[in-house]
C-alpha cells in the first residue's frame, strides 16, 4: 500500500487540553483533583461507571491524555446510540499524577465509587493499582503499558487490550533484518520492564534471524543528557548496522539530537513510545527514524477514518494515535458486557478471555491463556518531515515472556 503522507503537525494538540472539545453533556477534563467525567443523558437506568485513574499531569500523561480524549469519544457516541444493555455508561478519569500513593488513591476512590472496570495508568504505579483492582475483583487493563509482563504480575483481574512488546520487539527485529542490517546495539533502562525488556524481545528475535548484537549501553529515563551514551557509540569499531533502543518522549528527540551532532548516522529503531507529535521538534535529527506503534494513519484505512471522526467530534485532530487505544478500549468493554449481559464485574472478567474485536487500530482477540491480546504491529518512519505509514504485520518468531 502506498503510504499516506500524514502530517503529524497537524495533528498536535496541548496536551494539557487533551479533554478538550468534548459535547456539553460532559464536563471539561481537567488536570489536577478535579475528575474529568463523561456521561451522556440520552439512556435511562444507572450508569455502568469505568473509571481511569491516570497520568494526566506528569511524564506518563504523554500516553494517558490521548487514551483519555479517546475513552471520552466513545462513551459520548455508545451513550448517543443508547448505551449498553439499556444504561448509560459514563466515563470518570482521576488524576494520580504518576504518584504511587495519589494513584492508589484515587484507584480505591473510583472501586469505592462503584466502577465496573478500570483503564490502568500507563506510568509507575501500575501494579500497586492492579493489587488493589484484583482485590476488589475489579477488571483492570494496562492501559498504554504495553510491557508483556505486566498482566502476570498483576493478577487474574489483569488485562493487555493492546499490543505486547515482545511482539513489537520482533516486528522490530524482522524488519532490521529485512533491511540487511546483521548487526545491532542495544539502548535500555532498566528503571521500567518497557525500557528494560523491550530490547531483550528485539535481541532474542533478530538473533533468531541471525542477527548479531554487538554491544549494549543504559541510560536513564527523564536524564536530558545523553551524551555519555553517544560518545560509548561513536567509540564503538566497527560500527552496529542499526541501533535500537525503546526510549519514548521526551528522551528520544533529545538523544537523536546529540546523536547526529556527533555526527553518528546509523540507522534507529526505536518503540511506540517514541511515536508522538513532539518527536518532530528535533527536525533533521530524527529523519529516517523507524518505530514500531499500535496503528498509524494510512490511506482508506479504520485509522484514517477515526482521525477524521475525532475532529468532526471534537474541532480538534487527536495528538496521537494513542487516542484510538482509548476509544477501542471503551467499545471492547461495551463488547465484553453484551457479551456476558451483565455489567458486573465478574461478568465482564469472564467474557474477554478468548473476546474478538475488530476497531479503529485493528483486529485483536483476548488469548484466554496470556490475558494478553494477539494483535499486529504497525511500523512507521518519519520522512520529510512527518510521520509515515511503512507497514503492519504479525512477526513470524515470537519470543516467549517469562
Amino acid at each position: 500500500m502506498k503510504p499516506l503522507r500524514y502530517s503529524i503537525t497537524a495533528l498536535v494538540l496541548v496536551l494539557a487540553a487533551c479533554g478538550n472539545g468534548q459535547s456539553a453533556d460532559s464536563a471539561p477534563a481537567t488536570d489536577g483533583d478535579s475528575p474529568a467525567t463523561t456521561q451522556g443523558s440520552a439512556t435511562d437506568g444507572e450508569p455502568i461507571l469505568i473509571g481511569h485513574p491516570g497520568d494526566f499531569s506528569d511524564i506518563y500523561s504523554f500516553y494517558d491524555s490521548p487514551v483519555r480524549a479517546g475513552a471520552e469519544l466513545a462513551v459520548e457516541e455508545i451513550n448517543a446510540a443508547g448505551g449498553v444493555l439499556g444504561r448509560p455508561l459514563e466515563y470518570r478519569a482521576l488524576d494520580g499524577r504518576n504518584d504511587q500513593d495519589e494513584t492508589l488513591r484515587r484507584t480505591q476512590e473510583l472501586i469505592d465509587a462503584g466502577a465496573v472496570y478500570l483503564i490502568g495508568t500507563t506510568g509507575d504505579p501500575f501494579l500497586a493499582q492492579a493489587t488493589l483492582a484484583c482485590q476488589a475483583g475489579i477488571p483492570i487493563s494496562t492501559g498504554d503499558g504495553t510491557a508483556p509482563t505486566l498482566v502476570g504480575d498483576a493478577g487474574e483481574c489483569a488485562f493487555h487490550t493492546i499490543m505486547s512488546d515482545n511482539l513489537q520487539g520482533a516486528v522490530a527485529a524482522e524488519y532490521a533484518l529485512a533491511q540487511g542490517y546483521e548487526t545491532a546495539y542495544l539502548l535500555r533502562s532498566t528503571e521500567i520492564p518497557y525500557t528494560n525488556d523491550l530490547p531483550s524481545y528485539f535481541a532474542e528475535a533478530f538473533t533468531n534471524g541471525g542477527g548479531e548484537i554487538i554491544g549494549e549501553d543504559e541510560y536513564r529515563i527523564d536524564a536530558g543528557d545523553y551524551n555519555v551514551q553517544v560518545t560509548n557509540i561513536a567509540a564503538l569499531d566497527p560500527a552496529p548496522d542499526v541501533i535500537y533502543t525503546p526510549m519514548f518522549i521526551p528522551d528520544t528527540p533529545v538523544f537523536m539530537r546529540q546523536l547526529r551532532a556527533a555526527g553518528i548516522d546509523i540507522p534507529v529503531i526505536t518503540g511506540d513510545g517514541s511515536v508522538d507529535a513532539s518527536l518532530l521538534e528535533a527536525g533533521d535529527a530524527v529523519e529516517g527514524i523507524v518505530a514500531t506503534t499500535h496503528a498509524w494513519p494510512a490511506e482508506g484505512n479504520a485509522v484514517a477514518e477515526f482521525f477524521a471522526q475525532f475532529e468532526e467530534a471534537t474541532g480538534s485532530t487527536p495528538d496521537s494515535v494513542v487516542a484510538g487505544i482509548g476509544y477501542d478500549e471503551i467499545y471492547l468493554i461495551k463488547a465484553a458486557i453484551e457479551a456476558a449481559g451483565s455489567a458486573e464485574p465478574d461478568a465482564i472478567m469472564g467474557a474477554l478471555p478468548g473476546l474478538s474485536f475488530e476497531g479503529v487500530t485493528g483486529s485483536l482477540t483476548i488469548n484466554p491463556g496470556t490475558r494478553r491480546a494477539d494483535k499486529e504491529v504497525t511500523l512507521v518512519e518519519v520522512v520529510e518531515g512527518e510521520i509515515q505509514f511503512l507497514d503492519q504485520f504479525v512477526p513470524s518468531f515470537v519470543p516467549e515472556v517469562g
